[in-house]
């Protein structure tokens, strides 16, 4: 998958209000002559005009600043009420001061009338000219828009109010109360009401009742405690080290792992021994009932090539604690006997000896054992029932064929109590990209020529489950279906994107390459050959011609709980919007387009 930058750096938009801020302060509490006093306000006077004025500067930058951090998504989200709450408040201390400071100025209540009501003005302004509140300022934009189409500017990137709009969607759908969008507190059910909600906003035609394409799987989760400690026993009694490895960031359960507690001393599985039949006969006379399994990555990964006798040896150990590189957490539709997790190796203490074999069966300082306890409440749900969701806009012209745009909306959910895996770039982004198409071709003026499915596919984690479940019962014909593009991690793009099946379809890809040329959408595009890794996979090995494009560069976080929202650059999303629409025009979806290629 690709890796993405750090988040550019903040830019220093705070210093805008804070500076006008000092300016009214210095204005307002400047020693002077006795002031006269008005006694009665006026709305159309000097004074009420000036308080008025200097607030609307202030409250109208303060917004421009919450609304462009992302610090603190839910005060963006929320910023006029911020900013009204806040000036209001600084208005009635300039007041206060200028009362008991004695500085020749009187303290009165119309002043912080003045400065409530150029407050309010300013926000009131800010928040239609953003698109929120005013039915009027989204018709201009319309026929702005319409504008530029006729210039012929028009094929440009999506409008930058719509990469905004697409971050609000992505920061709600990796917001904590989605609880990462998979099968603990019902989190995958929360985002798909919520992106009901958006078909229906959008007036899509429902391709099953309320979008709704119901399914179950079994899958494994962790609703409860998880936890794991290293305890030293050594000459000086019990002392902890590594205590509390925190589940998300130290600590993950491994995506099988059973139930149940394991307090044990650890026994370390070198891989020498994978290779060594000799190890393995001394292996397999020792008691691991009781004990907890040690290893790294690179052995886990090979046990499934093990005999069976030996597997089986293996699986009788209390519990298992697997040393990872990176957490990378991922689901499963079964669990192991045991409880089994997997721990951060910049976390894991490091002290070794060697026994006879020259491998570590313990990891043990001088006169002393190491020890662990692992606990994991894991709950293995049978045939629990989630969902795809299916939205169309019928074409006008062939509304029998069809073009697909297609990404997943669930992701791996809790792991305990407290840890939750945001999702953001995976794939939120992709869900947003999908609903920016969508709110594109439900407009009249660009209504399409043939039919654009938009599908929301549930369990992509587990398995691609939902979309496979869509392939062997399709809601529209499969044979019906031109192009289908599938979107997912769409968060970053400063390193362009990479198209799997770029070398499969390799007529379609050079017209995508050659829409890229023309209008620099994105740096670069590289294709890939076939690939599961994602939901296009059930299509084209069923025959429909499909593409899956990600976005390159940036972030590396990935099925970790640092997949957030203020990670994601959103550098290539302008340019992943504006070639998809493109490609898909010329698929088909303006009339003129070929029918047949």
């Amino acid at each position: 998958m690709p890796n993405v930058p750090p988040h550019p750096s903040p830019r220093p938009y705070a210093g805008l209000p804070l500076a006008w801020a000092a300016v009214v302060l210095v204005l307002t509490l400047t020693p002077s002559d006795e002031m006269p006093r008005t006694p009665v306000w006026e709305l159309l006077s000097f004074d009420t005009a000036a308080h008025a004025g200097v607030f609307f500067v202030l409250a109208g930058l303060s917004w421009f600043s919450l609304r462009r951090q992302r610090h603190w998504p839910r005060l963006a989200r929320h910023a006029g009420a911020a900013v009204l709450v806040a000036s209001v408040l600084f208005g009635a201390l300039i007041e206060e001061l200028q009362m008991t400071m004695r500085l020749g100025r009187h303290g009165e209540w119309s002043d912080l009338l003045s400065d409530g009501l150029g407050a309010a003005l300013a926000v009131g302004l800010a928040t239609a000219w953003a698109g929120r509140l005013s039915k009027k300022a989204r018709a201009v934009a319309s026929i702005f828009r319409a504008g530029l189409l006729l210039a012929g500017l028009g094929s440009g990137p999506v409008q930058a109010q719509d990469v905004a709009r697409a971050r609000r969607t992505i920061e709600k759908l990796a917001a904590p109360e989605m609880h990462g969008r998979g099968y603990v507190q019902q989190g995958e059910h929360k985002a798909a009401a919520y992106l009901r909600g958006r078909f229906k906003e959008l007036k899509l035609e429902p391709l099953a009742p309320d979008y709704t394409q119901p399914f179950t799987l079994d899958v494994n989760t962790f609703p409860g405690k998880l936890q794991a400690n290293c305890l030293l026993n050594g000459q000086g009694g019990m002392n902890c080290i590594g205590l509390g490895w925190q589940p998300g960031a130290a600590l993950i359960a491994a995506p099988n792992s059973g139930s149940g507690q394991a307090h044990g001393r650890i026994q370390v599985l070198d891989s020498t021994v994978l290779a060594d039949t000799l190890k393995w006969a001394w292996w397999r006379q020792q008691p691991l009932h009781g004990r907890v399994l040690l290893m790294r990555k690179g052995v886990a990964d090979h046990l499934d090539k093990l005999p069976a006798a030996v597997r089986q040896q293996l699986d009788s150990a209390a519990a298992w604690v697997t040393v990872v590189p990176k957490l990378t957490a991922s689901l499963a539709a079964e669990q192991a006997p045991q409880p089994r997790v997997e721990v951060l190796a910049s976390k894991m203490p490091r002290w070794q000896v060697p026994d006879r074999y020259n491998t570590p069966t313990s990891i043990t300082p001088e006169n002393g054992n190491v020890e662990a306890y692992i606990q994991v409440d894991a709950q293995l749900r049978r045939n629990y029932q989630t969902q795809n969701l299916a939205a169309v806009v019928r074409g006008t012209a062939q509304p029998d064929s069809f073009l697909v745009v297609s990404a997943h909306y669930d992701h791996l959910g809790m792991m305990g109590k407290d840890a939750y895996f945001p999702g953001a770039n995976d794939n939120a982004s992709g869900v947003a990209l999908l609903l920016e198409l969508a709110a594109h071709y439900a407009r009249p003026e660009n209504r399409p020529a043939c039919s654009v499915v938009f599908l929301l596919f549930g369990a992509e984690e587990a398995g691609l489950v939902g979309s496979s479940y869509f392939v062997a019962h399709p809601l529209v014909p499969l044979q019906r279906i031109k192009f289908l593009v599938n979107l997912d991690l769409l968060g970053t793009g400063e390193q362009g994107a990479t198209v799997v099946n770029g070398r499969v379809f390799e007529a379609p890809y050079q017209r995508l390459v050659a829409l890229n040329n023309a209008h620099h959408y994105l740096p670069q595009l590289a294709p890939r050959g076939r690939a599961a890794n994602s939901d296009h996979f059930p299509f084209s090995e069923a025959g429909v011609p499909a593409f899956f494009l990600c976005t390159r560069g940036g972030s590396t976080a990935y099925h970790d709980v640092n997949d957030r929202p203020a990670a994601l650059s959103l550098a290539g999303f302008a340019g992943a919007f504006g070639l998809v629409r493109d490609f898909l025009n010329e698929e088909g979806a303006t009339i003129g387009a070929k029918k047949n290629r």
